[in-house]
């Protein structure tokens, strides 16, 4: 009876050390996170920082303002912030003419945070990437057409009604219907 009776304190002890080696863990992991967390705020502050001060923008600089946007996004999605750096990946990739890239923020941004205050905005550049650079203006129209529904007191309807008008015209026919338009030859 004495060995179980010394069994069942020694398991009693070591279940409340695991207990308190728990609570540290956590504590650890939270610190780790948060300790991340600054890192990868720093890093971005410092590479907007150098984005902002060079007259051209560089590829190496841009694609690593890219991937701290993006890992800032996907380790904290429910910061208030991360929609703000998802815009800045989205502008950040259009500039550097990755396009793709460009459109797939855009559209977690209208996804993941449909009360963002640059929400429309990012539905029209959406729109826009896949007219003007993707080729793509079926789907170009069908977002134009979404913004317009969902947003008619917005100040991109009038540019989305005009792109819409616009979608497959070859610049040619655009100059003509310019020079049309102002009753020019």
């Amino acid at each position: 009876m004495n060995k179980f009776k010394y069994a069942f304190i020694a398991l009693m002890a070591f279940s409340f050390a695991s207990c308190g080696s728990d609570e540290k863990v956590k504590e650890a992991k939270v610190a780790t996170t948060t300790d991340q967390k600054v890192e990868l705020t720093n890093l971005i502050n410092r590479l907007e920082g150098e984005m902002h001060r060079s007259m051209k923008i560089d590829n190496v600089i841009a694609g690593q303002a890219l991937q701290a946007y993006s890992d800032f996004s996907k380790n904290y999605p429910n910061d208030s912030i991360t929609p703000d750096y998802l815009f800045k990946a989205g502008e950040i990739a259009t500039a550097i003419q990755q396009y793709p890239q460009a459109l797939a923020y855009y559209q977690l941004i209208t996804q993941k945070y449909p009360n963002y205050k640059l929400v429309q905005e990012s539905l029209f550049l959406q729109a826009a990437l896949l007219d003007n650079f993707l080729n793509d203006d079926a789907k170009a129209k069908v977002i134009y057409e979404q913004l317009i529904k969902a947003y008619p007191k917005s100040t991109y309807v009038n540019d989305a009604k005009a792109a819409i008008n616009n979608l497959g015209k070859t610049d040619e026919q655009l100059i003509k219907e310019f020079q049309k338009k102002n009753g020019e030859k």
